[in-house]
């Protein structure tokens, strides 16, 4: 692999001289995150593979093009499975892709994020140096900030090559029930369960129905599905996938798609006839042709951000707007790794990097 990322830092070189901006992509899966992208096509799937993999260390080390897909079938035959369950995407989503985008499943509130579990990642930055950042074993926290800054960043500061990851052991027993109730007795009953501490790896609802997965023990889980009640849902990998993989019924209604994410304990948004509530309250998905800065109130006035999902013109504001501090903070990172904004300019916001051009 070593002529591939050769020929990643001679395509930023090429890039700095010609003061070519770069589209980074990996299995492409998430394009309808953030703006419209622009530059020139960057592809790291051939950039793939798992460099070393610890089961009992539980930690592991790939390419950024390595397929979400793959990571997780070696890991089962250790029983083990990422943090942040982060959607495979039809066996598409790369393991870059997913860290840019930071997207994860129903176990998030519980047992963390993938940002949570970087360990550590190797990067192209905007001047073709390729560098280091963390390590990995989890005592070694050399860089550790600057290795999770990659989470969420939308490719925006460079090229990430490898990926260092804590990983976890699948839970002993996985069942999910089912309560039907609407969304504001699902919002208190979920609230309720978190306080006590009960053993949850998702809670979600939609359309009338509490959807709540008990991890752990065969004892305790056995138990807890007891004490909880409710039916116990059939095939319940298929429904906590569909939702982390967009493809839920909810996620192919019309209208433009908005995230929340919240105080868990707001009440519902009763005002959005479409919703689906996920994370046990943290995040409410709807669906409204409401624009993005009307929307951007009602999130403050909860605590929390809202982001745009589907739009049709994506050369407008996707991400919640940050303050002139947080602004500035973004633009001068944006500066220190990648001094002529070549990677993805303006993916996440247009002053970050698009019009500095």
């Amino acid at each position: 692999m070593a002529d591939i990322t050769h020929s990643l830092i001679e395509q930023v070189l090429d890039a700095t001289a010609s003061n070519t901006p770069l589209n980074l992509i990996g299995g492409n899966t998430k394009h309808f995150m953030g703006r419209e992208a622009v530059g020139q096509p960057v592809s790291l799937t051939n950039h793939n593979g798992i460099i070393a993999y610890h089961p009992s260390e539980l930690v592991i080390t790939a390419r950024s093009g390595t397929r979400i897909a793959e990571l997780q079938s070696v890991l089962a035959e250790y029983n083990q499975m990422l943090v942040g369950e982060p959607p495979a995407f039809e066996g598409k989503a790369t393991l870059g892709g997913s860290l840019a985008c930071n997207i994860n499943g129903a176990s998030r509130p519980f047992h963390g994020s993938l940002r949570d579990a970087i360990l550590g990642v190797k990067l192209i930055n905007g001047l073709g140096e390729h560098l280091r950042f963390g390590g990995q074993v989890m005592k070694n926290v050399a860089g550790y900030d600057l290795s999770r800054l990659q989470a969420g960043a939308m490719g925006a500061l460079g090229i990430v090559t490898e990926v260092s990851l804590r990983v976890m052991p699948k839970p002993e027993q996985v069942e999910t029930l089912q309560l039907h109730m609407d969304a504001q007795q699902a919002i208190t009953k979920m609230r309720s369960l978190v306080a006590k501490g009960y053993p949850l790896s998702g809670a979600a609802w939609v359309e009338g129905c509490l959807y709540l997965r008990l991890a752990g023990s065969e004892q305790t889980v056995r138990s807890t599905a007891q004490e909880i009640g409710g039916e116990t849902l059939q095939h319940q990998s298929l429904f906590w996938r569909s939702i982390r993989n967009f493809r839920h019924p909810f996620f192919s209604n019309s209208g433009k798609l908005y995230r929340f994410s919240i105080n868990p304990a707001t009440p519902h948004l009763a005002q959005y006839e479409h919703s689906l509530i996920n994370w046990a309250g943290n995040i409410r998905w709807v669906k409204t042709d409401a624009s993005l800065d009307a929307l951007v109130p009602l999130a403050e006035a909860h605590g929390g951000h809202v982001a745009c999902y589907s739009n049709e013109n994506r050369q407008q504001p996707c991400f919640h707007p940050l303050s002139p501090t947080h602004q500035r903070l973004h633009q001068a990172l944006k500066a220190a790794f990648d001094p002529q904004s070549l990677f993805n300019p303006g993916r996440m916001y247009s002053w970050l990097g698009e019009n500095s051009r």
